[in-house]
């Protein structure tokens, strides 16, 4: 956007510049073009002068000397002509009488008519000057004195003149650039840069992003200020959300806690079977709120989460939040497999990694029907001095229809066909916050002949240290 207004901008101050430059322009050759004129036409008259008394008497010697002199002088072909345009003196043996250049002006001069400025003169054209002084005596023309007069020195010293207008146009035009265009543009542009930023920025998430509301136009200034009271009430409308649900979760989980305990008793005191198995059946819808709750205060605590990103061992994480399952995959039959190159690093949030591998991993267990799981680390190149690390958890279960990867990782979402499994349908939400505030992304898509794969991006750290090999100590990929 810079470059477009400093394009118009120049373009309007170049038009302003060649407004004020073509009249001088033009001036100056008007005044050069008169110049010449003026000086040839003194000439031409003093030849017509001395040719009326030769006209006259037929005495050509001494007009023929004074048309060589001028010649010699000027190089500037002189002649006379009579009243049939027959040559009566000339200062060459052969002057061009019939060239269109000196038949336009001399018909003019033998109609009785004073000379006339043939044109303007530009360093470009190269047309001579031809002037054309009538001889008259008693009202009669006898005759004409004709010059045609070079103009190399005259357009030479007209273009050095418009050479050095044109060299301050454009030094105008540099110093009005520096000076005023580039200014003005970057006081404009910087609130709308600013404003361009702390848009992105609260589109990712981050609503505490403000811009300054003292630079730029007053409408920009407005603007800004219009942005900060928007985001500052998105922020608290966020934060009232977020503790309205903290705390709802919190509240709740007390009574929660007291109800199950009064349920426990109360089946002690059950006189039947079907009374037993009523309060059974309590206990365990009990314990999903319980889950639902706690589910609700852990995407609370991820969304309200003020911390910012930081490098983090991606290989380590993985390797450790495995082991954590590797006890529960067993008890189920199920295979693992993970496969984490030493010293992965990424940018994101301190416990999005563990966090996010919890809920893939346990996601990947209960509804993967027993079928095996694959864990993965790997980098994607980006941009030139930017990348990606991966997080890929695939499983060769059932997976998801195309209806449902549409609402997958939805709050609250299930399948219909996992409804009666444990869960809440909060923990792929919570984990793509984190993600989400970490500058990366969490996508699930399909697996060919069958499957579903989780795919977490976070981005490349900095700090990254080369994954090309193993350090000389380290032992293979964790695999079971």
């Amino acid at each position: 956007m810079r470059r477009r207004l400093l394009v118009i901008v120049i373009a309007l101050v170049s038009g302003l510049v060649a407004a004020l430059g073509l009249p001088l322009a033009i001036t100056g050759a008007e005044q050069t073009s008169q110049a010449v004129f003026i000086s040839r036409a003194d000439d031409t008259g003093r030849f017509a002068d001395a040719a009326e008394s030769a006209l006259s008497t037929g005495r050509v010697r001494r007009l023929e000397a004074d048309l060589r002199r001028y010649d010699e002088l000027y190089d500037s072909p002189a002649f006379v002509v009579d009243a049939d345009r027959k040559v009566f003196a000339a200062s060459r043996p052969a002057v061009a009488v019939d060239d269109p250049e000196v038949a336009r002006p001399l018909q003019r001069g033998l109609a009785g008519r004073p000379p006339q400025r043939p044109h303007v003169l530009w360093p470009w054209d190269g047309r001579p000057y031809v002037v054309v002084e009538p001889v008259v005596r008693d009202n009669r023309v006898l005759g004409a004195a004709v010059t045609v007069s070079p103009t190399g020195a005259a357009r030479g010293e007209l273009a050095v003149r418009l050479g050095y207008l044109a060299a301050g146009g454009l030094l105008a035009l540099v110093i009005v650039a520096l000076a005023v265009a580039v200014p003005l543009v970057r006081w404009v542009l910087r609130p709308v840069h600013d404003l361009d930023e702390a848009a992105h920025a609260v589109g990712s998430g981050s609503l505490a992003a403000h811009v300054s509301d003292r630079a730029g136009p007053p409408e920009l200034r407005r603007l800004a200020a219009s942005f900060n009271a928007m985001a500052d009430a998105l922020a608290a409308a966020a934060r009232a959300q977020r503790e309205f649900v903290a705390n709802a979760s919190h509240q709740l989980r007390n009574p929660l806690t007291a109800l199950r305990l009064r349920l426990e008793n109360a089946k002690a005191f059950a006189a039947d079977e079907h009374g037993r198995e009523d309060l059974s059946r309590a206990l365990e819808e009990t314990d999903r709120l319980g889950v639902t709750v706690d589910g609700l205060l852990r995407l609370a605590r991820a969304e309200a989460l003020d911390a910012g990103p930081e490098p983090v061992d991606v290989s380590a994480e993985v390797r450790r939040r495995a082991e954590a399952w590797r006890a529960a995959y067993r008890s189920a039959a199920t295979p693992l497999t993970v496969d984490a190159p030493d010293r992965v690093t990424a940018l994101c949030l301190p416990d999005l990694p563990g966090h996010a591998l919890d809920v893939l991993l346990d996601n990947a267990l209960k509804f993967g029907g027993g079928a095996p799981v694959e864990v993965s680390v790997g980098t994607e190149n980006g941009e030139p001095g930017a990348g990606w690390v991966t997080i890929a958890v695939r499983d060769r279960g059932d997976g998801l229809t195309e209806e449902e990867f549409t609402q997958a990782g939805g709050r609250f979402w299930r399948s219909p066909r996992h409804q009666n499994t444990p869960g809440t349908g909060l923990g792929l939400a919570g984990a793509r916050t984190l993600a989400q505030r970490s500058g990366g992304s969490l996508e699930l898509t399909p697996l060919r002949p069958r499957g579903l794969q989780a795919l977490l991006r976070l981005p490349l750290s900095d700090a990254a240290a080369d994954t090309t090999g193993p350090p000389p100590d380290a032992g293979p990929a964790d695999r079971s």
